[in-house]
């Protein structure tokens, strides 16, 4: 675990464009469908990513979105998406946090690391964030940073039922 106690976690950068195409690559391979998109333009994508943190060239009905990663020197190993604001997606099914890990690097706890640096330095408020019914390692992230299960929920998209919780800011939150 002291490897990961080392990650660095930050917002995205346009310097990141070499490492973030080599992660949408390994994310693409194991048939993230985000990542499935992002890799005929990763660099292009990136861009995109930086744009709708600023408000800019957001698809219809998207908020805007502040991407974050967790590092080991120069490598992603994971992504945070923190969507600002709130709609129907949010509060239904989406959430204000989505979240990955590199494929190769699952079960070392980067996740769990660039969730509770959020938690801790970005939020100002509490958010929903939910997993897949299924996904016993993201409840495990969640829960370990204080996530309380509001309930489950239909996602009519992925014909798959989610788990909804709360997540409150950490005790060293400051406002972005």
């Amino acid at each position: 675990m002291s490897a990961v106690l080392a990650l660095q976690c930050r917002p995205a950068r346009l310097a990141d464009a070499p490492a973030y195409r080599r992660y949408v690559t390994e994310c693409a391979e194991d048939g993230q469908p985000l990542y499935q998109v992002a890799q005929f333009d990763p660099d292009g994508w990136l861009q995109s990513l930086l744009d709708h943190a600023e408000g800019r060239n957001l698809p219809s009905g998207y908020l805007p979105t502040t991407t974050y990663f967790a590092l080991d020197g120069e490598e992603i190993i994971a992504t945070l998406r923190l969507r600002h604001g709130d709609n129907e997606a949010t509060r239904q099914w989406l959430g204000h946090i989505g979240y990955e890990t590199r494929p190769s690097r699952r079960g070392e706890g980067a996740a769990t690391v660039l969730l509770r640096w959020v938690q801790q330095q970005v939020l100002a408020a509490p958010v929903l964030i939910s997993c897949g019914e299924d996904n016993l390692a993201s409840r495990k992230v969640i829960t370990a940073a204080g996530g309380v299960l509001l309930g489950r929920r239909f996602h009519p998209g992925d014909r798959r039922w989610l788990e909804m919780y709360q997540l409150a800011p950490g005790p060293q939150s400051m406002q972005q």
